[in-house]
């Protein structure tokens, strides 16, 4: 057990602060004496020896979309860009996101603009929404086309896939008919849509949706919306429970649905809970050694695209705990890291990687 005095107290006071801003920025060092054991070099340690030319399109496109959710951007041009240029709509229409992603908002370059109207002709949704939504760059009259176009395939959509279809155009028809969009809405909760629970579970929690007596009942029902998604196997659910507990003060619960969100995947949450663990346990719990497993994978899949300070960090910070265990250890952690990557594929769940999940093309092409 860890030596720490007070240890529960603690944690339980500093884990809400640390696990909320723990994606993008981190608490600060703990001051400890040491050199550092082992240095990992900021290169990317996944090996690139795929043959483009051998690789049929929808495997470049696979690849390239993993390399994107894992932050290797340049690998994942590279494959976007030849499953775009094989007619692989959603390709084409990632690859203009990350041609245009400038952590801060999409800014179109001229190539961008091609590659997503070439995704928005082959009736890929998610490009038409996009090309809708922000194509500034488009003329009044183009962009009423393409807003019509966009119109007639959610409804050919939904002709064929309701269940699927339902969310899209509750989205779509909210701001001018809300009484039918509620409908749309309704019907793609009972088809357990993710996008529609978790609007769900907003409902709730703003009390737009069912009547509660008292707030915590309220803010209780939205949650077993989230862990309906998140035991489904859906990220969006767990993370969305993980920041409920840490604003609700129950620290434990966090790390629980931290731990969860590890099981599924999720990249940003072994930095998150690596860097917890080696901070507030000592080398003799297991807790630390986990922590330093868990730094270790991310270290090991992480790429330069985003969140490089995160990277560098995190890269610090296992410098840091691991001068303070045996070599032994560290062989027994790196391989312990090993097998974690290979049973999990983890990457960063964010909005494009939900919309490129299944690739929604109509049979025929828009003019």
């Amino acid at each position: 057990m860890s030596i720490l005095v007070n240890k529960s107290i603690l944690r339980a006071s500093l884990l809400g602060c640390f696990l909320a801003v723990s994606s993008h920025s981190w608490a600060e060092q703990v001051e400890v004496e040491a050199t550092p054991f082992a240095t990992i070099e900021p290169v990317e340690k996944i090996a690139d020896d795929y043959d483009i030319e051998a690789m049929k399109p929808q495997a470049l496109f696979e690849h390239g979309r993993l390399s994107r959710a894992q932050f290797h951007y340049q690998r994942a041009e590279k494959y976007l860009k030849a499953a775009a240029d094989e007619g692989i709509a959603p390709a084409a229409y990632l690859y203009a996101v990350l041609l245009s992603d400038d952590a801060q908002k999409l800014e179109y370059s001229q190539e961008a603009q091609d590659y997503l109207t070439q995704a928005a002709k082959a009736n890929y949704i998610p490009a038409m929404k996009l090309l809708v939504e922000e194509g500034t760059w488009l003329s009044a009259t183009h962009r009423i086309i393409w807003r019509h176009k966009y119109e007639e395939v959610l409804h050919a959509w939904y002709d064929e896939a309701p269940e699927e279809a339902a969310f899209s155009l509750y989205e779509y028809l909210h701001p001018t008919d809300k009484d039918k969009a509620e409908a749309y809405l309704d019907e793609a909760i009972a088809a357990n849509d993710v996008d529609a629970l978790l609007h769900k579970a907003s409902q709730i929690e703003l009390g737009q949706r069912g009547f509660f007596l008292f707030p915590s009942s309220r803010l209780d029902a939205a949650a077993e919306v989230k862990k309906q998604i998140a035991n489904a196997g859906g990220i969006p659910g767990t993370k969305s429970l993980y920041r409920d507990f840490i604003r609700r003060g129950e620290s434990s619960k966090a790390v629980e649905w931290r731990k969860k969100a590890i099981e599924q995947g999720d990249l940003m949450s072994l930095a998150a809970l690596g860097r917890y663990y080696t901070t507030y346990y000592e080398p003799a719990d297991e807790e630390y050694i986990e922590g330093l497993v868990y730094l270790s994978a991310y270290l090991d899949v992480v790429g330069q695209g985003k969140f490089k300070e995160l990277r560098q960090q995190a890269m610090d910070q296992f410098e840091l705990a691991s001068s303070r265990v045996s070599a032994e250890q560290i062989q027994d952690i790196e391989e312990k890291a090993a097998a974690l990557r290979k049973a999990n594929t983890f990457y960063h769940y964010d909005c494009y990687w939900q919309r490129t999940a299944a690739n929604v093309v109509a049979d025929k092409p828009a003019s």
